[in-house]
């Protein structure tokens, strides 16, 4: 496209973590992650921080939940009644399900409250939303992307 830089296919190894040190994910003894810059396949800060590296450049960045999975938002916890919920039984709190709205699509939540007698709290946030996290990477290649020319 006129006036667009062309698009790349990135390779990168990384390894992702909480604040208190706790690893969340990694590529490390595994394939690294391969992705198109500019076709918002990872996290916004994730595409920033690689977007200015060299091939076999590594660095460590932080990325505050605005540049991650975004802020909690309150607005994204429902309650609904425990008792129209089939096998409410066996729902516990922290496990992540999946439900689906009037339109038939499916969202994951987390399960918050189970009351027998009352209702059963869930929350759609992302389960990272308002986590910073930090992100140890390594640039493996950049390429042009197919159908892109440098």
């Amino acid at each position: 496209m006129p006036g667009f830089p062309p698009k790349h296919r990135v390779t990168v190894h990384y390894t992702g973590s909480f604040e208190d040190g706790e690893v969340f994910d990694t590529t490390i003894d595994r394939a690294p992650l391969t992705y198109v810059e500019g076709n918002r396949e990872v996290l916004p800060g994730f595409e920033a921080a690689v977007l200015d590296m060299e091939p076999g450049e590594k660095k460590t960045v932080r990325l505050e939940p605005k540049d991650a999975y975004g802020e909690r938002d309150p607005h994204l916890l429902y309650t609904m009644p425990t008792i129209e919920i089939p096998n409410y039984e066996d729902l516990i709190p922290g496990q992540l399900i999946y439900l689906m709205n009037d339109e038939g699509y499916q969202s994951l939540a987390r399960v918050i409250r189970v009351a027998d007698d009352g209702d059963t709290l869930f929350d759609f946030n992302h389960p990272m939303a308002g986590r910073t996290l930090t992100f140890e990477l390594e640039l493996l290649s950049r390429e042009p992307h197919a159908g892109e020319v440098a």
